[in-house]
């Protein structure tokens, strides 16, 4: 792999096809890092920016990071094997600093949760085995009660939504994931709509037309580049500043707040330059130990980026993932224009939730992300449902409640 660091401020390091021709490589090897936790000093890049193993420090704008610069600080080793084996999509907020983890003392896995209206948010599945579902349960029962906390789930799987119901809680259907599988894709097989949206990706990429670079960026393999992390931090941040500014006076919904680099063991990045080397988007892909995959978010663009960036970051990683032969490749949630359905015995709190999403979903008009991952022929045997869970009682408005702020949304604006 080949990467031409620079100093100057006005641009970003160049790649040149040899970084290409290894993507592979360092898809299996971030893959790998599920099963390992790799040594921050293992793989360097040397001054002529070629990819080798040695216990050297990078040159020039690459340094090398201790454990807790390059696995972020916090994450112990029990966790971090719990993460690895379990993580799935809704993991995410493993990249959000509003997110905190809960470990079992007795060995039963590991947790991600937020805390909003009193209430502790877990996100996703617990890391742990079915069978350890209710001992880690238990434990962060005794937890909450000593911080005065309620209980909620956001983003479950229907594993542990049937779980759920056992117990005797409320369990709602709020959408999908979306995945993609590299492997057979028609979009690769270039059928269909993916002709026209493979030919205006090799005219971006044509040093005579589009005059599109792209470049991969790891740092578990290429050494930390402080410099092209902050360039792509503040596209984010950018990014991230503007929609949320685009509807007067509200939030861009089921957003999480990315601290892109607070977990580097996790993450790499394929990005995207102009024929100058300024940064016209990118695509970050996190590892996922449930699926042997990995999950795409964010994938942006720059505001002066080039019509198409992001449809040809996300074929160029379906591309990098079937060359290495992943066949998951997740584009996230998708919520449904209502929750499952309810019925009067559900009682009046139910009900209330329920209207509440709906009045969501009419002010956020989720409907354009469905029309968005259509366009890559999501494999519709890997999608799988998503739940929030209630356990209820006088407190289920609060809990709802709380999701809601997790995802964004302001209750004022939505009953305005």
């Amino acid at each position: 792999m080949t990467l031409k660091a620079t100093q100057q401020t006005s641009r970003v390091s160049d790649t040149d096809a040899t970084t290409l021709d290894a993507a592979p490589d360092v898809v299996r090897r971030m893959l790998c890092c599920t099963e390992s936790k790799p040594s921050a000093n293992d793989i360097s890049i040397d001054r002529n920016g070629s990819l080798e193993s040695s216990p050297q420090r990078p040159s020039d704008s690459f340094s090398a990071s201790s454990d807790d610069t390059l696995f972020g600080p916090g994450m112990d080793d029990d966790f971090h094997r719990a993460y690895q084996q379990y993580s799935q999509a809704s993991h995410m907020g493993i990249l959000d600093p509003g997110y905190q983890t809960f470990t079992s003392q007795q060995g039963y896995g590991s947790l991600l949760f937020t805390v909003k209206n009193r209430t502790l948010v877990v996100a996703g599945d617990p890391l742990c085995p079915p069978h350890h579902f209710r001992p880690l349960l238990e434990e962060l029962r005794d937890f909450r009660r000593a911080n005065g906390w309620r209980l909620a789930f956001m983003g479950v799987s229907g594993t542990f939504a049937e779980y759920c119901r056992r117990r005797g809680w409320l369990a709602l259907q709020f959408g999908r994931e979306r995945v993609v599988n590299p492997t057979n894709n028609e979009v690769l097989q270039n059928k269909g709509a993916g002709k026209r949206m493979n030919s205006q990706n090799r005219k971006l990429l044509d040093p005579k037309r589009g005059g599109v670079t792209l470049g991969i960026y790891a740092p578990t393999i290429n050494g930390i580049d402080l410099e092209l992390e902050a360039r792509l931090q503040a596209l984010y941040d950018n990014w991230r500043e503007e929609r949320n500014c685009r509807k007067q006076g509200g939030l861009q919904t089921f957003l999480t707040v990315f601290d892109l680099f607070s977990r580097r063991d996790l993450i790499f990045f394929i990005y995207a330059c102009d024929r100058q080397g300024r940064l016209e988007g990118f695509a970050a892909l996190r590892n996922l130990g449930a699926s042997s995959g990995f999950h795409l978010d964010p994938c942006i663009a720059a505001p002066s980026a080039t019509r198409g960036i992001t449809d040809l970051l996300v074929v160029t990683a379906m591309q990098f993932l079937r060359s290495a032969g992943v066949s998951y490749l997740s584009l996230g949630h998708e919520p449904f224009s209502d929750l499952s359905e309810v019925s009067d015995k559900d009682g009046m709190a139910v009900r209330l939730a329920c209207e509440m999403y709906r009045r969501v979903v009419d002010s956020a008009q989720l409907g354009g992300k469905k029309t968005y991952n259509d366009k890559f022929r999501p494999d519709e045997e890997l999608s799988s449902g998503l739940y929030i869970v209630f356990p209820g009682g006088p407190s289920l408005v609060q809990q709802a409640v709380a999701v809601m702020h997790v995802a964004n949304i302001k209750i004022r604006r939505i009953f305005a």
